[in-house]
């Protein structure tokens, strides 16, 4: 299959619509992103923006749920909405003749929906019992207390994206109505759409039905800085019924447009790939931990650097020691040529990867867009990664990286 440059233009208000034809493509895929997110929550309403989302197509003023089912359902078109802590997302895939319809059907969920108690409750009740269960797993109860130390209460990172289970049955649908009339707004929108149709026609389509969406809601939104804590923090949560323990260790990262980025991303790469130097040495050499593993959640916001490890509980203190030995290690030792050369090669071909279907390339499009990349990133992405030298990594891991003011949740038995 071919591609063509990627076409963009920007709507007189605001909307950002990118197009680029992938000839032979079955399938067109069209991703969005509204900048906000659950930025928007209030700390007693969190969830809110989450369980709009989920609801949003769950009515509009002219068509029922079941109507809407049905009409993706005959064209094999599929359609789903998502919040994070940074925005909204939007996914949809049909058959290149179906667009201007399936289309046409996601510019009025997002422009006219009703959000009716009766789909409200379903949803509400669904969220629960999901929530419900995630508080039974050590690996999420970990992960959840984590950020709720890592963020102070004034930062949106410090609440889960999807609320509680208290937060979520205590929502009323004008909780949701408030909560969609501050999350949209045309000018903090993206769509991107990838497919084996004309760009400039995939672009009129996108024009028609949303030139004039106009909202009340704020033009821009910004996430405030975060703080490292004073000290090292350890929480622990019982779950008395578990065998298993779960670890989540680190502190506040950095942004995406942060120009450490790069560097940063090969350190989390050497420290937590699946062959990296925590999965070798605390896995494979010394055996404490069933999964390991390290991230670096670069985002709009100061996303979090992450160890997680699934442990046996008699082996939590042991695993600790060596999870913190390894990043004092990488603050003080560079690392090695090949280890530098094996993360680079890594990331680039997970970038490669992420790209072989439209869905992949749409979302790419989409980040290109949201982080100010330029479209031709991926183009580029090797020049960023190659002057890269075990030095930089050093360097950066002394900058980003406090084994003293870690945060450490642990939950489990």
């Amino acid at each position: 299959m071919k591609t063509t440059e990627p076409v963009r233009t920007v709507l007189p208000n605001g909307c950002v619509l990118i197009a680029q034809r992938l000839t032979g493509a079955p399938l067109i895929s069209l991703n969005g992103f509204v900048k906000g997110g659950t930025i928007w929550d209030s700390p007693e309403k969190v969830g809110s923006v989450n369980l709009m989302a989920q609801t949003l197509r769950r009515g509009t003023k002219t068509k029922t749920a079941q109507e809407i089912d049905d009409a993706l359902e005959k064209r094999g078109a599929e359609l789903s909405f998502g919040a994070g802590h940074e925005g909204i997302t939007i996914q949809l895939s049909c058959l290149p003749q179906d667009f201007g319809d399936c289309v046409s059907l996601l510019a009025e969920i997002l422009r006219y929906p009703t959000f009716p108690e009766e789909e409200l409750e379903k949803q509400k009740l669904r969220f629960v019992n999901a929530l419900r269960d995630a508080m039974t797993r050590p690996e999420e109860v970990s992960y959840r207390r984590f950020l709720s130390l890592a963020y102070s209460p004034d930062h949106p990172f410090h609440y889960p994206s999807d609320g509680t289970p208290e937060s979520v049955a205590s929502l009323s649908r004008d909780d949701i109505l408030k909560a969609y009339q501050k999350a949209f707004n045309p000018a903090r929108t993206i769509f991107a759409v990838v497919g084996d149709i004309e760009p400039q026609r995939m672009l009129d389509i996108l024009t028609e039905l949303i030139s004039d969406w106009e909202t009340d809601s704020p033009k821009e939104v910004n996430l405030p800085t975060a703080s490292l804590p004073e000290k090292m923090q350890r929480d622990y949560v019982n779950l008395p019924d578990k065998l298993q323990a779960w670890i989540a260790m680190g502190h506040k990262g950095l942004r995406r447009s942060d120009e450490r980025f790069y560097a940063a991303n090969v350190m989390a790469t050497i420290l937590g790939a699946g062959w990296g130097r925590l999965f070798t040495e605390i896995r494979d050499n010394q055996g404490l931990a069933y999964a390991v593993g390290a991230s670096l959640q670069a985002g709009l916001g100061e996303g979090p650097f992450i160890v997680r490890m699934g442990v046996n509980p008699k082996d939590i203190d042991r695993a600790i020691d060596s999870a913190i030995a390894e990043l004092n290690k990488i603050r003080t030792e560079p690392p090695s040529e090949d280890e530098v050369s094996d993360a680079k090669s890594y990331l680039l071909g997970r970038l490669v990867l992420s790209m072989e279907t439209t869905g992949g390339i749409a979302a790419m499009l989409v980040s290109c867009e949201l982080y100010g990349l330029g479209l031709d990133y991926p183009q580029r992405a090797k020049g960023f990664y190659e002057p890269i030298t075990s030095d930089h990594v050093m360097s950066v891991a002394l900058e980003i990286l406090h084994p003293e003011r870690l945060v450490i949740s642990i939950a489990g038995p």
